[in-house]
């Protein structure tokens, strides 16, 4: 009699671990809430690794920054996608786009010419960058027309050069130096402002301010906004219903507010209160 009651509690016990496992299981977040987790369709997604406040890895390796937050919170609105998000080289990115190792781009990027005849982009932007020149403090330079016969670097590869290459078209007689470089850091960049070897850096504010942070460089100095880019969400070709569902969630992160929260957070500042009348249009 004893031996039944024993085996009666045994197994009671064993069905009300049961009931609790699968109560715990029932209360968790939900892969998909509109879908089977099996239709989920899992999207790889490329940010860059060396650009703060934008998109680094902090001391452990991890991804961090403005993109990589707006990245998350995005994936957490769509549930029928599941972002896998991977830290690269800028160099890599565009390259890893066009060979199908990824879906989708976020670094800062402008729709120039170029770019919309080769991939896709969400109508809504999802932050605006504010650009200022990195100058030596004795320079005198506040504006581009301060830079006429100086010089600059800037990648060939990047929006920044064919703005420079441009303005140096347009202003026939106020030409500037740009020096093509590839694979220079942002750091090294404003350490050639400061040894004289090149007379200004263009670069976002929030960059400079966070790499001038580590760098502490005490003879350059930001001047005001030379100019605010809308900067978007690339995608590859034949992802047309992922840029539309991109598109819807970055509109409605900017009505409820999320978008302003991130950039308080990252950026330290609402770019979108701040800038929104100064956009540079890319379109």
């Amino acid at each position: 009699m004893k031996f039944k009651k024993r085996l009666w509690k045994k197994v009671s016990s064993i069905v009300l671990v049961a009931i609790l496992a699968i109560s715990v299981t029932g209360c968790g977040k939900s892969v998909s809430t509109s879908a089977d987790a099996s239709n989920v369709t899992v999207v790889k997604v490329g940010t860059g690794n060396g650009m703060p406040p934008f998109c680094s890895l902090d001391a452990n390796g991890k991804a961090v920054g403005y993109d990589v937050d707006v990245l998350k919170e995005i994936d957490n609105r769509l549930a029928d996608y599941q972002f896998d998000i991977q830290s690269l080289d800028f160099t890599t990115l565009l390259v890893s786009l066009d060979s199908g190792a990824l879906d989708v781009v976020s670094h800062q990027l402008v729709k120039s010419d170029v770019r919309k005849t080769k991939y896709l982009f969400p109508d809504q932007y999802y932050c605006l960058s504010p650009l200022s020149l990195a100058v030596k403090t004795d320079s005198g330079i506040k504006t581009l027309a301060d830079l006429k016969g100086k010089s600059i670097n800037e990648s060939p590869s990047s929006y920044e050069y064919s703005l420079l290459t441009s303005y140096n078209q347009k202003t026939l007689g106020n030409t500037l130096k740009i020096n093509a470089v590839s694979d220079l850091s942002t750091a090294d960049n404003f350490k050639q402002v400061a040894n004289g070897q090149v007379d200004a850096a263009l670069t976002y504010q929030s960059t400079y301010k966070s790499v001038q942070a580590d760098l502490k460089i005490d003879n350059i100095k930001l001047t005001d906004t030379v100019l605010v880019e809308d900067t978007y969400i690339m995608l590859a070709k034949g992802q047309e219903k992922l840029t539309a569902a991109i598109n819807q969630a970055l509109k409605d992160m900017l009505s409820d507010g999320t978008l302003a929260t991130i950039a308080k957070k990252n950026l330290s500042e609402d770019v979108f209160a701040n800038y929104t009348s100064l956009i540079q249009t890319t379109n």
